[in-house]
């Protein structure tokens, strides 16, 4: 079990306090890596012009007196129906000295009231100071039973010259089961994780001929029937994926893995899972989600995203 000190400060980045007004409505699902005595973040914003992917810095020693950086770094694509309603959920990845790859979360086209999301890249050659969308999307294919619906936000590794990426996956969607309380209605998603390895971080290929990750449906209480947005880190002792699960309002649970590949869910820390939920009337009293760790000085420093998607900001926590 771990326990969390939560910021007394959250929410420590607010909607409109750092790029205005293009995350006015929406500050969320971040990313942070460290670059050298620096942490660089990428977040989703939401307001004029619809979804953007943001950026902001601070140093390591302050790892929240974020600064933004330049304006938004993808923005929605009028036109296209993959992307039209912009992209979201940023993972970035320095490949090389000087490219980097962003990949992303694209808002399309609504279909008859499911999610238009796909997985798209965006590629720097000059360490982050300009962006363009890649040629090539989606970024993975919808060709398996498990993703054939879309598929949005993942977390990548780069191992032995190998980059191994755990993605949300929707396969379908289902009736309501009798007597389950949904944040859906009636017709509901079956979305899990699923994973892809890359040569080159542009071209997937699908080993798992399932989800690594399912939902855990009625084997835990409320019903979950989503598992999304995987954070993944490795060290001496393995792998750890922390995933937002769903029932009625998104909890963080965690899981283990020898190899990345075959996971095991940690001891449950109860139905509020392992970030809990902040006190009535704070940003984040219905949900924490979509965290984003990482590990420095010792401590595991966490990132997470507050209710309504970020609409009341991104908090922090330590460990």
């Amino acid at each position: 079990m771990r326990y969390w000190t939560i910021d007394k400060k959250n929410p420590v980045i607010s909607p409109g306090s750092l790029h205005p007004p293009y995350d006015s409505r929406r500050a969320g699902a971040a990313h942070v890596i460290a670059l050298g005595n620096e942490l660089r973040m990428v977040y989703w914003g939401s307001g004029q012009g619809g979804n953007h992917i943001l950026q902001a810095r601070t140093s390591i020693d302050e790892p929240n007196r974020w600064q933004p950086l330049g304006g938004p770094i993808l923005s929605a694509q009028p036109g296209t129906v993959h992307n039209c309603g912009g992209p979201s959920f940023p993972f970035l990845l320095p490949v090389t000295d000087t490219r980097w790859h962003l990949y992303f979360c694209a808002w399309g086209m609504s279909k008859n009231g499911r999610l238009p999301n796909t997985t798209g890249l965006a590629v720097s050659e000059d360490c982050g100071a300009t962006w363009r969308y890649h040629s090539q999307h989606p970024i993975v294919h919808l060709d398996r039973p498990y993703d054939a619906e879309g598929t949005g936000s993942l977390w990548i590794l780069k191992e032995d010259g190998r980059f191994r990426m755990y993605y949300t996956a929707l396969g379908r969607y289902f009736a309501r089961p009798e007597g389950v309380k949904t944040g859906h209605g009636d017709t509901i998603p079956d979305i899990g994780i699923a994973y892809a390895e890359s040569e080159d971080g542009i071209h997937w290929e699908k080993p798992a001929e399932q989800l690594l990750v399912a939902p855990r449906g009625f084997g835990v209480e409320p019903y979950e029937y989503i598992c999304s947005k995987p954070c993944v880190l490795r060290d001496e002792r393995g792998y750890t994926m922390w995933v937002n699960t769903f029932g009625t309002a998104y909890r963080v649970h965690r899981l283990t893995s020898p190899d990345g590949f075959h996971w095991e869910w940690a001891e449950r820390v109860g139905p509020d899972g392992e970030l809990g939920v902040g006190a009535a009337g704070s940003f984040d009293d219905v949900q924490r989600s979509y965290p984003t760790m990482l590990p420095a000085y010792g401590s595991l420093h966490c990132w997470f995203t507050g209710n309504r998607f970020g609409e009341t900001g991104m908090g922090y926590c330590v460990h």
